[in-house]
């Protein structure tokens, strides 16, 4: 059963469960107020009844007080009662009718209960409600004795109006509750649509995204629960729109790491081929000779390198590290160390300011990300340029920028400078038997070390490389 059809539902029985069992309460309710109000009318009635009977007996001599004068004294009580609707009985001792006002064939059996109590205790006044020919009658009975002789006096009074307008409110009421009915199906029916429309809604959308629609978004009008869950939704379009979307560029890199690798291997194989086959099949001079050996030497030096950067950077993604305290200075000191041949030989001018710190890491890794940004800066300038390394302490961080005047990048090569086999300029690069994964293999090392850099460039220049890396306060 749909959601919709269950609040319907829920609605609905409720509703009519509700409002049936508070009208027919009420209506019960007040046939009892009115039953007891109608009890206690038939028993004064039948109380003052009595007093009249046995204040007009007892004001007559003892002589004249016998069973021939009741009819007579019955007439008169019942003259001037104020219920000329009732009918009045009075019985001698055996039971016997001696006076009835009115002729009603209706007869009840509360005289019996009256004389099965001789001594006038437990039932000095009784009464019994009897349907009679359709209708409804309410019987009181008591005992008077006067000159020792018992006489039983009975009202009947006919109550079928309480019944009959417990009927009637009956029939008002059903009637009311079809009417009611048939008005509640109609706003409750509107109401559940209007509630849940929006879950209708999202679930479509849900469906529609789940098809391939991840622009939909959910409308959040209202504070309720359903507007929650149309945000909830909306965040969760948005995180699976960017795990897509990252998945995309996953996806885009990989080829694209694949044809540039393809490419990167194609160029100097094919010269490595090329010059090697010239050497075997065709005689050249020495100078020729040399020449090309040369260039093979060159190109196979790249592979190297190119092969190297690509192990270290499966090993970085795939090795566990034990990470250490290490004094920046000696990490500096080591990466200028390895790269200052290649770097004299541009004649670069290298200026060091740092301050003495500790951080933790895997001093190989650091050690080659470290390598890597001196050599890139290294390739960016020109001849007598300059390379500037400073590092400074502040609680529990340490910040080392590396600094060049090189020609410097735009801002749309800086977003990219990360990606394998990304070159700024492909011709430079590989005339300094670059292979384009040296910055990518920085990124992935400083994101092993939990460490965050940001790149600066001024094209014609210089670029300017900060690394911000978390510090031991114990700088041992």
């Amino acid at each position: 059963m749909k959601f919709f059809w269950k609040i319907y539902f829920s609605f609905m029985v409720l509703f009519l469960a509700s409002f049936g069992f508070f009208g027919t309460w009420m209506i019960q309710f007040t046939f009892e107020k009115s039953y007891q109000r109608v009890l206690e009318e038939g028993e004064r009635d039948n109380r003052m009844y009595q007093l009249a009977f046995e204040m007009n007996l007892k004001v007559l001599d003892e002589s004249y007080q016998t069973e021939g004068v009741i009819p007579v004294t019955g007439a008169t009580i019942t003259q001037n009662l104020s219920s000329p609707d009732s009918v009045y009985r009075i019985y001698n001792e055996d039971k016997e009718l001696l006076f009835e006002n009115q002729t009603v064939g209706c007869r009840g059996s509360v005289l019996d209960a009256l004389a099965l109590d001789p001594e006038y205790r437990t039932y000095p006044c009784a009464y019994e409600v009897v349907r009679y020919r359709n209708q409804t009658w309410l019987i009181y009975a008591c005992r008077s004795s006067i000159a020792g002789k018992s006489y039983y006096l009975e009202s009947l009074k006919n109550i079928s109006g309480i019944y009959e307008e417990r009927e009637l409110y009956y029939d008002w009421y059903t009637m009311m509750m079809l009417v009611l009915t048939a008005v509640t199906t109609v706003l409750v029916f509107a109401v559940t649509h209007f509630l849940t429309r929006s879950i209708a809604e999202l679930s479509q959308m849900t469906r529609r995204f789940a098809e391939g629609d991840y622009e939909l978004r959910a409308s959040e009008e209202g504070g309720d629960e359903i507007a929650a869950l149309a945000s909830d939704f909306n965040h969760m379009a948005d995180t699976i729109s960017e795990k897509m979307e990252e998945l995309t560029m996953q996806a885009r890199r990989q080829e694209d790491f694949t044809a540039s690798f393809a490419h990167e291997l194609k160029t100097p194989l094919t010269s490595i081929i090329g010059y090697a086959d010239m050497l075997r099949s065709v005689e050249c001079t020495k100078e020729e000779q040399l020449e090309a050996v040369n260039y093979i030497f060159q190109q196979g030096k790249r592979l190297e390198s190119l092969s190297f950067k690509l192990l270290e950077l499966i090993v970085a993604d795939r090795q566990e590290y034990t990470f250490r305290k290490l004094p920046v200075q000696d990490l500096v000191s080591e990466a200028v160390r390895l790269t200052e041949v290649k770097r004299n030989e541009k004649k670069i001018q290298l200026s060091v300011e740092l301050e003495d710190g500790i951080i933790e890491g895997e001093r190989d890794l650091l050690l080659s990300a470290l390598t890597n940004l001196l050599d890139n800066a290294r390739k960016a300038v020109q001849e007598n340029g300059r390379i500037h390394i400073s590092g400074k302490c502040s609680p529990g961080e340490y910040l080392l920028c590396v600094v060049d005047n090189g020609c410097g990048m735009e801002q749309e090569e800086i977003t990219r400078i990360t990606e394998a086999f990304y070159m700024v300029d492909k011709s430079r690069a590989r005339r300094e038997g670059g292979a384009g994964l040296g910055m990518t293999l920085c990124s992935r090392i400083l994101e092993l070390h939990d460490a965050h850099w940001k790149i600066f460039s001024i094209p014609g220049k210089g670029t300017s490389i900060g690394i911000q890396f978390q510090r031991k306060e114990t700088d041992e």
